[in-house]
C-alpha cells in the first residue's frame, strides 16, 4: 500500500494513468490491489507503451522499510533474469510526465523494470505470481520452527547486549528440544557466564576436570583458564606458590603454543606462571604472554628477567608427510582459524601418495575429519569480507562456525577507510536467498559482537559499515524474532557517533518500523531505551527527532494498560523531558493503583539494590524513579574505578547488583562479581536510566512474593 489512505493512494495512480502517453494500450486491473493492500510493501505501475515495444513496470516503496521487503522480492522473482533490474533505486527521467508523478509522491524508493520483448510476458506473469505469494501470507502468520543454527544465533544476540538471562532462556530451549547433545550443551553454557565474567559458576559446572581433557572450541578454552586464574587467586596477587599448590595440576595441560584465541588477562596470567614454573626450556609460553599485551601485573618484570638464549641448534627436518601431521594435529587443537588454513594448505601440497601415508595414522585422520567436519574443506576465510564473499558457496558448510571463531580471533578495529569501503560493500552485496541469506543470519550477531570489541567502538569513520550490519539485521528480521539487541548495540553507537541529518533521519524512520507494526511488552523497554539515547545525544535533524519521538510513543500508548509499572513511569518521564507530559492520554497520567504496581513495589521493599555507574546522572534518574513505586527499597550507586571499600560492602550485602557494562570498568566488574558469590548481579545494555530500571524489574518479576489476592 502506499499513501496514508486510501483516498491518498488512488489519488497517485489516478495521476500517473492521466500522465501515461496516449498512444498505450492500458493493462486493464493490473496490479491494482497493490495500490490499497495493507499487506504489499508499497505498490505496482504498469506503463503498456505500445506499437511492439515491451511493457515497462513500475515498483515504488513507501518506506525505507517497505522497501526493505520489497527489493529481495523483486530480484527473487523479476531480477536480472527477466529484467534489467540488480538491486538498485531507479533515476527518474524528468522527460516521461508519469515517471515525474511517482518522483512527486514521495516515495522512498522507486525502480524501473524494463523487460526484454521475449521475456515481457514472463515479468509480467512473475509479477503477479509476487503479488499472489505476498496476499497469502497473513500479517499474524506464525513464524516457522527456528533452525538450531537461527537459535545459537539468537543467543549470540542477547550476549551482545549483556541479556544473559534471555540466553540462558534460549540455552534451556536447546536442552529441553535436545538441539545439542550433552557436551555442546555445557560449551554453550561456559560461553554465556564467560561474557557474564561469572568465573566461579564455570568451575563450579559438574563435570568441569572431564571439559578440560576433551576436544573443545577454543573459545571455551580461553574461558576454563580465565576461570581457573579468577577461581584460584580472586584479587589476590598471583604467586608461583599459589599457582603450584592449587591450579597448575588442573589447567598445564591446556597451555600450549599456539595459544587460544581471545584470552584475557587472567588467562595470560596462568601461561606465565607456567612459563616461570617450567623455566629457559619452555621460553616460548613467556614470549607469548609478553607479547600479548595483556595485563600481567607483577609478574611482567619476572618474565621479562628470564634470559633468552638464542636457539643455536639446528631444527629437525620433518618430511612433508610428519609437517602436515604435525600442522593438522596442532590446527585442531588449537582451532585458530590461521592454523587450520595453514593445516589445510600443507595437507593439499602432498601427492597422493603422501596424503594415504598420513590417513593411515590414527591422529592426523581424527584431526583432519574433525577440522572438514567443524569448517568444511575449503580455503577458511581469513577477515568478515572473505566470510561474506563465500556465504553463497555451497561448500561453505562451515560458515557459523567460520563466524564463531573469527569474532575471537581476527583482530578487531576499523582504522583503514578501504577495510570499512570493502565491508560495508561486501555487508550489502550478500545475496538475499538461501543459502547466503540464512548463513548471513546466523553469522550476524558474531559480527556484531566482533565490531564491539574495537577499543574505539563507535568509529565515526565505521558509520557505513555499522549502518549496512543494521539493514541486513532488519532484514533477517522479516521471518524470525527480529534481533533487537545487536540491532540496539549498533544502533546506539550510530546515535553516539551522530551521522548526517539524512542518515539520523533514515536511522530512526528505520528503527521505529524494526520494531513492529505495534509494539508488544517485548520491544517497549527496547523502543523507551533508544528514546532516551536521542534525548542524550545530539540531533542533526530535529525534525526527524520529532518524529521519531511521537511515532514510538504512538506505538506504545496502545498498550499503556499493559506496561509494567516501571515502564510506564520511564514513558511518563520521557514524555515529561519531550514537552508532551500534558497530552499523555490517562492511563499513563494517572498515578498507578493496581495490584501490578503493589506487587512490584512489594517485592522491593525493604531490599537493597546497588547500582554501579560511571554516568552517574543516570543512576540518580534511576534511583528517584525507584523509591517512587517503593519508598522502602533502599537504592545505593557506585562509581568507584576499583575494588574500594565502599563496593566492596556493596557487592556483599546487596540483594540486586546492578551493573551498567557501557559505563563500567572491567577491574570494577571483575570485582563485583568476585565479591557477589552467587548473590543475583545483572548487566545492562544501555547507559540511561531506563537500562536500570529494566534490570531491576526483571530481576523483582523471578523474586519471591505473595500471590496478587494476599496483596492489601
Amino acid at each position: 500500500m502506499i499513501g496514508r489512505d486510501r483516498t491518498e493512494a488512488e489519488a497517485v495512480v489516478r495521476a500517473f494513468q492521466d500522465a501515461l502517453p496516449p498512444s498505450s494500450d492500458p493493462i486493464e486491473g493490473a496490479f491494482a490491489s497493490t495500490i490499497t493492500d495493507p499487506i504489499f510493501p508499497g505498490a505496482l505501475f504498469a506503463w503498456p507503451r505500445g506499437s511492439g515495444d515491451p511493457p515497462v513496470f513500475y515498483a515504488a516503496a513507501q518506506t525505507q522499510a517497505q522497501w526493505r521487503r520489497l527489493r529481495p522480492l523483486l530480484l527473487a522473482f523479476v531480477g536480472p533474469t527477466l529484467t534489467d533490474f540488480s538491486g538498485g533505486i531507479s533515476r527518474l527521467d524528468p522527460n516521461r510526465p508519469h515517471e515525474q508523478v511517482l518522483a512527486r509522491s514521495g516515495f522512498a524508493a522507486v525502480v524501473r523494470l524494463v523487460p526484454a520483448v521475449d521475456t515481457a510476458a514472463s515479468t509480467e506473469r512473475a509479477l503477479h505470481r509476487l503479488t499472489a505469494a505476498v496476499t497469502r501470507t497473513p500479517l499474524d502468520a506464525e513464524p516457522p520452527v527456528e533452525t538450531t543454527g537461527r537459535l545459537l544465533a539468537r543467543i549470540r544476540d542477547h550476549l551482545n547486549a549483556l541479556a544473559i538471562d534471555d540466553a540462558r532462556g534460549l540455552l534451556e530451549l536447546c536442552r529441553s528440544e535436545h538441539r545439542l547433545d550433552a557436551l555442546n550443551l555445557k560449551f554453550l553454557e561456559i560461553e554465556i557466564l564467560a561474557v557474564a565474567r561469572d568465573w566461579r559458576a564455570i568451575t563450579a559446572i559438574s563435570g568441569f576436570d572431564d571439559l578440560l581433557l576433551t576436544r573443545r572450541p577454543s573459545a571455551v578454552t580461553a574461558a576454563l583458564l580465565e576461570a581457573a586464574y579468577w577461581s584460584c587467586f580472586d584479587d589476590a596477587a598471583p604467586s608461583l606458590a599459589a599457582y603450584i599448590a592449587s591450579a597448575r595440576q588442573r589447567v598445564r595441560d591446556l597451555i600450549r603454543i599456539p595459544s587460544p584465541p581471545g584470552m584475557g588477562d587472567g588467562a595470560w596470567r596462568l601461561y606465565a606462571l607456567e612459563a616461570l614454573t617450567r623455566g629457559e626450556p619452555y621460553l616460548d609460553l613467556a614470549n607469548a604472554a609478553l607479547a600479548s599485551g595483556a595485563n600481567l601485573g607483577s609478574l611482567f618484570d619476572d618474565l621479562s628477567a628470564l634470559v633468552v638464549v638464542p636457539d643455536t641448534t639446528r631444527p629437525v627436518v620433518k618430511s612433508p608427510t610428519a609437517e602436515a601431521a604435525s600442522s593438522l594435529i596442532t590446527a585442531d587443537m588449537s582451532g585458530a582459524l590461521s592454523s587450520i588454513d595453514q593445516a589445510k594448505a600443507m595437507f593439499a601440497r602432498l601427492t597422493p601418495e603422501e596424503r594415504g601415508a598420513l590417513l593411515e595414522a590414527d591422529q592426523p585422520r581424527r584431526a583432519l575429519a574433525a577440522i572438514t567436519d567443524t569448517f568444511g574443506a575449503g580455503r577458511t576465510p581469513t577477515d568478515w569480507i572473505e566470510w561474506l564473499g563465500a556465504l553463497d558457496q555451497p561448500a561453505f558448510t562451515g560458515a557459523l562456525a567460520v563466524a564463531r571463531q573469527g569474532a575471537q580471533e581476527w583482530q578487531p578495529g576499523l582504522g583503514d577507510p578501504m577495510e570499512i569501503a570493502g565491508l560495508a560493500q561486501s555487508l550489502n552485496a550478500v545475496a538475499d536467498a538461501p543459502p547466503a541469506s540464512d548463513r548471513l543470519v546466523e553469522g550476524l550477531p558474531h559480527l556484531v559482537a566482533w565490531l564491539q570489541k574495537d577499543p574505539d567502538f563507535p568509529r565515526p569513520v565505521a558509520y557505513s559499515v555499522y549502518e549496512a550490519a543494521l539493514e541486513r539485521l532488519m532484514l533477517s528480521g522479516r521471518a524470525a524474532a527480529p534481533m533487537l539487541d545487536s540491532a540496539g548495540v549498533l544502533a546506539r553507537g550510530m546515535l553516539t557517533i551522530g551521522p548526517a541529518p539524512g542518515a539520523y533521519g533514515r536511522l530512526l524512520s528505520d528503527l521505529v518500523e524494526f520494531s513492529g507494526q505495534g509494539a508488544g511488552l517485548r520491544t517497549a523497554y527496547w523502543l523507551m531505551e533508544l528514546l532516551e539515547e536521542t534525548v542524550a545525544s545530539n540531533a542533526p535533524d530535529q525534525q526527524a527527532r520529532d518524529r521519531f519521538w511521537q511515532d514510538a510513543i504512538s506505538r506504545l500508548l496502545p498498550i499503556g494498560r499493559q506496561l509494567s509499572p516501571l515502564q510506564r513511569s520511564s514513558l511518563k518521564k520521557l514524555a515529561a523531558a519531550l514537552g508532551w507530559g500534558e497530552r499523555l492520554p490517562d492511563v499513563l497520567s494517572s498515578a498507578p493503583d493496581n495490584a501490578q504496581d503493589l506487587v512490584l513495589a512489594r517485592r522491593l521493599s525493604g531490599k537493597m539494590v546497588a547500582v554501579y555507574t560511571l554516568t552517574e546522572s543516570a543512576g540518580a534518574q534511576a534511583l528517584e524513579t525507584l523509591k517512587a513505586l517503593a519508598p522502602e527499597v533502599d537504592v545505593r550507586l557506585n562509581s568507584d574505578h576499583g575494588g574500594s571499600r565502599p563496593l566492596r560492602a556493596l557487592a556483599e550485602n546487596a540483594d540486586l547488583f546492578v551493573i551498567v557494562a557501557a559505563s563500567a570498568t572491567h577491574a570494577a566488574t571483575d570485582f563485583i562479581r568476585m565479591k557477589r558469590g552467587d548473590r543475583p548481579m545483572v548487566y545492562t545494555a544501555g547507559r540511561g536510566a531506563i537500562s536500570i530500571l529494566r534490570a531491576v524489574e526483571e530481576w523483582a518479576s523471578r523474586s519471591d512474593a505473595p500471590p496478587l489476592e494476599t496483596v492489601n
